[in-house]
């Protein structure tokens, strides 16, 4: 008897679990990341939609890059992550993506300097097959501590604390393929204006406003 009511237990919660898949499966919403379609002002609140590179522009990424500057080399490895769910409660986001991250490595005289961690998240995106749009840290660089009363007009208290790395914005272009080379794409970086005046440290008074190469043509590695 107890084994018949432990299969009737058994069946009933597989056929649960099929139902809520199949439900979520017939309420998720995909568009395309590179649409201009007018979505719901709420869409990105509601875990039912998707953005999806449909067109696989994302994929013309993807893959190690590389720049060399004498005895220094300096790489980025670009890799496609499928159906992220971003969920932040906070500013009630709650929606699915695919996206690129970046993980990058520094080299001195062929030999290892630094590696950054490996994240999952996406920061970046692309409307077209052409160019990469998000941002990055700098783990060489730190802010200074920036507090804002808690009258400020953002409301938000401590807007950003000392110890945070650099967050530039970063823009990678493919360039025109030129079938004899390898694929180059332009790198660049810059920082968005603080209100806080953070990203100022004076600990880097007279060294350059990043830790790793800007505006630099760097070449596929096959």
């Amino acid at each position: 008897m107890k084994k018949f009511i432990y299969k009737i237990q058994f069946k009933l919660t597989i056929i649960y679990l099929l139902t809520n898949i199949i439900f979520v499966m017939k309420s998720q919403i995909v568009v395309d990341m590179t649409s201009d379609e007018v979505l719901p002002f709420n869409y990105n609140e509601t875990g039912q939609y998707y953005e999806k590179d449909i067109h696989n522009y994302l994929d013309n990424f993807t893959g190690t890059w590389e720049y060399v500057n004498g005895n220094e080399k300096f790489q980025i490895i670009l890799t496609k992550i499928v159906k992220y769910h971003f969920v932040n409660s906070d500013l009630k986001l709650n929606f699915y993506e695919d996206g690129i991250v970046l993980r990058y490595k520094k080299f001195t005289n062929g030999n290892l300097v630094f590696e950054s961690p490996i994240e999952d998240k996406p920061t970046f995106s692309a409307f077209d097959n052409l160019k990469l749009e998000g941002y990055m840290a700098d783990y060489g660089r730190v802010t200074v501590d920036t507090k804002l009363p808690l009258d400020h007009i953002l409301k938000l208290g401590v807007l950003r604390q000392g110890g945070d790395y650099f967050h530039p914005s970063c823009t990678i272009e493919r360039l025109p393929l030129n079938l004899s080379e390898p694929p180059k794409i332009k790198f660049s970086l810059s920082l968005r204006q603080s209100i806080g005046g953070e990203y100022k440290n004076p600990a880097y008074n007279g060294l350059p406003t990043f830790s790793i190469p800007n505006n630099i043509i760097m070449t596929k590695v096959p």
